[in-house]
Parts: C-alpha cells; structure tokens; sequence
C-alpha cells in the first residue's frame, strides 16, 4: 500500500529519470515519476544508441566506464527479456575518423593527454589500419581514434527496459502528465494536471525543459534546447561494423543488421520547446549527410528514406548538471547531457540514487555540481 507521502518525485521519465527511478526504488525508496509526455518520447528514445567511452570529457569518463559494466550486464538491471530487446552490442568498437591535418594533430594530443592520466581505452590509427577497418573510407583520411570496447544498443527499446523496470520495482508513472508547479513547502508539493503530490525530495530530470523547471525554483542553469536529428538511409551491402563518428565534423554513423545507415552527427532540427515538438532542417541535414558522403565517397546517391528529431538540452561546457540544488534542500537537477547521456545513464541512475539514499554525494558526480560554471576548470582532457 503507497503511503500518501512520496520518498521522491521525479520530474521527467526520460532514460535519466527512469534508472534513478529504478534504483531508488531497489533501495525501498517510494517514488512518482511525471512524465509530460511518453517515457522516453525525446532524447531519450531517438537518438543513436551509442555505448562509447571514446572522446569522452575526462569528468564524464569515471561514470561512463561504470556505465559501460552496467551495460555488458544489463539484464541484472532489467531482466532477461527487455535486455534482449535492448539489442546491446558491445565490442564492436567505435572510430572517429581524422580528415585533415589539424584533426590528425589533435588526435595525438588526445591520446598523447590520455596516456599521461593511465587511461588506456582508446588507440591512435594509422591510415592503412584505419582503412582495413572502414572499408570505402576516403583516401584523404589520415587516421582515427579507436575504443574497441564501445558499442551500441536500441535506444527506444532500452528506454522502455528501465521503465517497465522501475514500473515493476514500484514506481508510479504519470505519463501524459503536465507539471505545473512546484512548492517547497517543508518538504515538497508538486501540483500537476493529475493532481498534487507531496514528497521529501523532488529530481528535476526534465532534459530541455530542466533549466525551466530550475528557473521557476529561483535557479538559473543556461541550457540551449537543440531538435538532434537523424536519418536512416535505403539498405546497402554490409560493408562496416564499428559506429564511425567525425572529430570536428557533423559525422556519425552506424550500419544497422538489415543494411541500413543510421546517419546522426549532433545535427540540430528546429526545437519548439513551447509545443514539445521539433522539426528536421534539411540544409543542416544536408551537411550531415555531406560528412558521411566525403568520408565515404561510394555513399553519394543513397537515398534517405525517413528522419526525426527528439529535445534535447545542452550546457556551456558540454556535460550535464547533475547534483543538489546550490538553493534548496532535497532538490536535484540531472539535465543537459548534451546528445550524449545515453550511455551514461545507468551509472547516472546509480550514483544519484545512491547518494539521495545515503545522504552523501558520490564523488563522481562532484565534477557536475550546478554551481560548477562559476568555478575555474582544470586539468581537463580534451574530448567531446
């Protein structure tokens, strides 16, 4: 039987808001999640799927490795059968190709940065390796940046895996659900389209309506809401295995099992945060797909046969927020994962609920506080 007092509230079931959900929950924490929309709607459910540790910030990188073992064994998390349907592949590796001098340099800096601080996940390729890899790869490549242990998954489905898991372990769902204020009244009283609910703690996990959330609660935490965009092309011969990203180019791309390419590359659509819906640009989509073509030049003349768009935020310093509130108690914002929290948000889902249990943060989240733009940076690796 609930009580009438939730542990926790949870604004967003996005895939961050669902693994926090799950593992506050797996701790006997009561939780509600308000959904505006369907779980897993936005950036969550659209995007690429990728599984890398490869060019990850070095802040990002401590919880990305954990995320990593939490996928390898997903179903311990949610079961068997939705982490078959997750269609994880691991090991298959992801490249960011170099295409011209100043690339091929700062790859070496990158590796050369990694190598000083004992990290060891990703390899500097030549041209000719690179090409037995990437076959049809443009001669004018110079090489590329290998994570052999990276992957990809299914993000529709794995977005559904964590949420029929927490909906399983106990969480409520509220989908189709509008958050219309939130009170911090000795404690808190969040009133929705569903009616008011009152809890100990409130999540703000609401990607790019986060900095709105945030902003009614007196917090100002800069966010650009981007429409990321991506394109499916007719099938063609199986010629690639590893995702293939670009360095300083709109490039990212995997071949899926029936032949298609998956085309994404951080392109942005046009957002329309007001109506929670966004729309494809086709001259933004066209540089995407004049990447892929330049790399590859066989590509030219594939058709595109469907796109689409999903919400997304992003932060000055491309990793997220999350952590407390720097203005009330038992507040937390996780948002603003920039199109690349995917992967993170196993180890995401852990940590966070961790340290709402135990009352002490994780000190692989310190590097995420929401005050941290106020504060220098240093010792950074380069990384994207």
């Amino acid at each position: 039987m609930r009580k009438n007092r939730e542990d926790a509230i949870i604004v967003g079931g996005g895939l961050q808001g669902c693994a926090i959900a799950l593992f506050l929950a797996k701790a006997g924490w009561q939780v509600t999640v308000v959904e505006k929309n369907l779980a897993g709607r936005h950036a969550s459910g659209v995007n690429a799927g990728g599984l890398r540790l490869l060019l990850r910030d070095a802040r990002e990188y401590p919880l990305s490795v954990r995320a990593m073992e939490m996928w390898e064994n997903l179903a311990e998390f949610v079961g068997e059968e939705a982490a078959a349907a997750s269609e994880v592949r691991l090991g298959t590796s992801q490249i960011a190709i170099a295409m011209d001098d100043a690339e091929m340099n700062w790859a070496r800096v990158r590796i050369s940065d990694m190598q000083r601080r004992g990290i060891g996940s990703e390899e500097l390729l030549g041209p000719e390796e690179t090409r037995k890899l990437l076959p049809g790869l443009s001669s004018s490549a110079l090489g590329a940046i290998i994570s052999r242990r990276d992957g990809h998954a299914n993000p529709a489905n794995a977005a559904r895996a964590f949420r029929d898991a927490a909906e399983a372990a106990g969480v409520r769902f509220l989908e189709r659900c509008v958050v219309r204020e939130i009170e911090p009244l000795g404690g808190w009283r969040v009133r929705t389209d569903a009616g008011t609910i009152e809890g100990d703690h409130v999540v703000n996990c609401a990607g790019a309506w986060g900095s709105e959330i945030a902003a009614k609660l007196g917090e100002t935490l800069p966010l650009k809401v981007l429409a990321l965009t991506m394109m499916v092309t007719a099938r063609v011969k199986p010629f690639v295995t590893p995702v293939v990203i670009g360095i300083d180019q709109p490039l990212s791309f995997k071949q899926s099992a029936v032949g298609s390419l998956v085309i994404g590359g951080g392109i942005s659509g046009k957002p329309v945060l007001e109506h929670g819906t966004s729309f494809t640009v086709m001259d933004r989509m066209a540089s995407g797909a004049a990447a892929t073509i330049t790399a590859f030049p066989a590509l030219a003349g594939v058709p595109v046969v469907r796109t689409w768009t999903g919400l997304e935020g992003a932060t000055p310093d491309g990793v997220p927020f999350v952590g407390p509130s720097s203005r009330h108690p038992n507040l937390w914002h996780v948002f603003g994962f920039c199109g690349h929290g995917f992967q993170l948000a196993p180890a995401i889902g852990e940590t966070v609920a961790a340290s709402l249990v135990s009352g002490r943060l994780d000190p692989r989240l310190e590097a995420f506080a929401v005050d941290r733009l106020s504060r220098p940076r240093e010792n950074e690796i380069q990384g994207g």
